[in-house]
C-alpha cells in the first residue's frame, strides 16, 4: 500500500474491527482530524487543494519508505498503491511476446484468434467503455516493460444526484456492469445475468432526463485514512490493524435499482461540486475519492482507474476492486466499506437464486521473494510486500455465463503438510482449487471447513489478458 494523501501522523484512539464475526483486531481511527480536514476541503480552493495534496503525498511518501528500511509492518496511507504492471514474475501477469522461442519476428505472427471471436485465446477487452493505458488488444504482440505503463483504465463519470437530510447533493459515479443484456451493450460495460438476484443489496434509484440516477438515498465518506498493519511476519493474516480509506453508510451500496434493472455503479467521489475533484493530471485528494483513483476530471467527465492483477480458469484478467461488504478486506483491497452488501446471500453460488460468483483467495500463499517469486500469492504476501495478491476469480464474461461483479470470498489456507511436501504454488484456475480442498492440502483459515468466507467483494473484470 502507498501512502498518499491522508497524513498518517494524526491522533489516534484504539478499538475494535471486526471481520463478519470472523476476526478481532486493532483499529486505529482519527475521527476529528478527518472531520476537520473534510469540511477544511469543502470550503478551500481547488489549487490550494492540489497543492496541499502535493506536499502531503511527498512527506507521506517519505515517511512511508523510512518505515520500510527500518523492517515495520505498518502500510498506511492512500490512493491505489502498486500497479498491475509489477516488478517481477509475482506481481506482473502481462503476457510475453508471443514469438519467444522461435526464429521468427513477431510481426509476422497473425493477430490473436480473440480478436475475431472472444472465445479464443488471446487478449479481450471486456469493459469496452474504457480506455487502457496499456494495449489490451495487441498484448500478444507487444513487448511492455515492467512498471511502465501503470496499468490504468480511463472511464466515462456520470454525474448524478442523491437525497441527503441536507437536500440534493452531486453523487459521482461509474458503471462497470448491467443486469440487461442490451443495456450492458449500449453503456460498454458487462452483462451479468446474476445482478437481478440483488434484492434489498440494491438501493433503489431513478432515471433522470439527462440519462444519470438520482439515488434516494446512500453517501460514502472518503475521508478516513486507510492503514493496514500484518499481524507478524510469521503469520501476516489476518492483518492486527485494518482501517479502510472509505465508507459507505448503511443506505450505500454500488448496485442499483433503477426500472428494474440492476447496475453495478460505485460512487468514486465525495458529494462535492466539480471544482473539488478537479485533478486531470493525477495526484487527487483521497479525502474525497476512491483509493483506486488515479486521476479524475469532472470536465471532461473521465476517471482513470488502478487496474489489479488476478486470474480466471488459468486466463490472466485486470479488474477493478471498488466495494465489500467487511471493513478489514476493504482495508486489504484499498476500497470502500459498503455494510448494505451484507444482504448479499453467500454460499449459493450458481444457483437460481445466486446473485454472487466465487473468487479465491489465499491467507498464506508463497511469500518469500516477493514480486520475485514466480509463485507468489495470497494475503500474507500482499501484506507483506504492498503488492496485489494474485487471487483468482471464477466464471468472467468470454469463459462463462456465470459472471457477477458481486464476489464470495472463498478463503483458503495451504496446510502444513502441503507446504512441507512443497505442494504450495501459485493457483489460477477454480478446479484446481477444488481439487487441492477436495484432497485435504487446502482448508479455510485455522484449519476451519473449506467454502465461504462470509464478505462479498464488488469487482468489475476490465479486460482477459489471453
Amino acid at each position: 500500500m502507498q501512502v498518499t494523501q491522508k497524513d498518517e501522523h494524526q491522533g489516534r484512539s484504539g478499538g475494535n474491527m471486526s471481520t463478519g464475526g470472523r476476526f478481532a483486531m486493532n483499529n486505529h481511527k482519527n475521527g476529528a482530524n478527518n472531520v476537520s480536514m473534510k469540511r477544511w476541503a469543502k470550503r478551500a480552493s481547488p489549487v490550494l487543494i492540489a497543492a496541499t495534496a502535493a506536499a502531503i503525498m511527498y512527506l507521506s511518501a517519505a515517511t512511508f519508505a523510512a518505515a520500510q528500511e527500518e523492517g515495520r509492518l505498518l502500510r498506511a496511507g492512500n490512493g491505489p498503491g502498486p500497479a498491475a504492471n509489477g516488478p517481477g514474475p509475482g506481481c506482473n501477469i502481462i503476457p510475453p511476446l508471443a514469438s519467444i522461442g522461435t526464429k521468427v519476428d513477431i510481426s509476422q505472427f497473425p493477430p490473436a484468434d480473440s480478436l475475431t471471436n472472444p472465445d479464443l485465446a488471446g487478449p479481450v477487452q471486456l469493459l469496452k467503455s474504457g480506455k487502457f493505458d496499456i494495449p489490451i488488444e495487441e498484448l500478444t504482440k507487444v513487448n511492455v516493460p515492467a512498471g511502465t505503463p501503470r496499468g490504468t483504465i480511463t472511464l466515462p463519470l456520470f454525474k448524478g444526484a442523491v437525497n441527503t437530510p441536507f437536500g440534493l447533493k452531486p453523487v459521482w459515479y461509474i458503471i462497470l456492469d448491467a443486469g440487461d443484456q442490451a443495456e450492458s451493450e449500449r453503456l460498454g460495460v458487462n452483462f451479468s445475468k446474476k445482478l437481478h438476484n440483488a434484492g434489498d443489496a440494491a438501493r433503489p434509484a431513478t432515471l433522470r432526463a439527462d440519462g444519470t440516477f438520482l439515488f434516494e438515498s446512500g453517501v460514502v465518506d472518503f475521508s478516513p485514512n486507510r492503514q493496514v498493519q500484518a499481524g507478524s511476519r510469521e503469520r501476516p493474516f489476518p492483518p492486527s490493524i485494518a482501517q479502510p480509506g472509505s465508507v459507505g453508510d448503511a443506505d450505500y451500496s454500488p448496485l442499483v435499482n433503477v426500472g428494474g434493472i440492476i447496475y453495478d455503479a460505485p460512487v468514486i467521489a465525495a458529494a462535492v461540486e466539480d471544482a473539488y475533484i478537479n485533478f486531470p493530471n493525477g495526484n487527487p485528494n483521497y479525502s474525497l475519492v476512491h483509493d483506486q483513483v488515479v486521476a479524475i476530471d469532472p470536465a471532461a467527465r473521465t476517471v482513470t482507474l488502478s487496474l489489479i492483477n488476478g486470474y480466471s480458469f488459468g486466463k490472466p484478467v485486470f479488474y477493478i476492486s471498488t466495494e465489500s461488504s467487511d471493513p478489514t478486506v476493504s482495508a486489504i483491497e484499498g476500497n470502500t466499506f459498503a455494510p448494505r452488501l451484507r444482504k448479499i446471500e453467500t454460499g449459493v453460488d450458481d444457483i437460481d437464486r445466486s446473485a454472487v460468483e466465487r473468487i479465491f483467495i489465499a491467507t498464506n500463499g508463497e511469500s518469500e521473494g516477493g514480486c520475485k517469486n514466480p509463485q507468489r500469492q495470497g494475503l500474507g504476501a500482499a501484506l507483506l510486500d504492498g503488492h496485489r495478491p494474485n487471487n483468482t476469480f471464477g466464471g468472467i464474461p468470454t469463459t462463462a455465463t456465470d459472471y457477477s461483479p458481486v464476489w464470495d470470498a472463498n478463503v483458503y489456507e495451504w496446510t502444513d503438510e502441503a507446504i512441507r511436501k512443497g505442494y504450495r504454488g501459485l493457483l489460477t484456475e477454480e478446479f484446481r482449487i477444488l481439487k487441492m480442498a477436495r484432497d485435504g492440502y487446502i482448508t479455510g483459515p485455522n484449519g476451519a471447513p473449506y467454502g465461504s468466507f462470509g464478505p462479498v467483494i464488488v469487482c468489475g473484470v476490465a479486460a482477459r489478458l489471453n
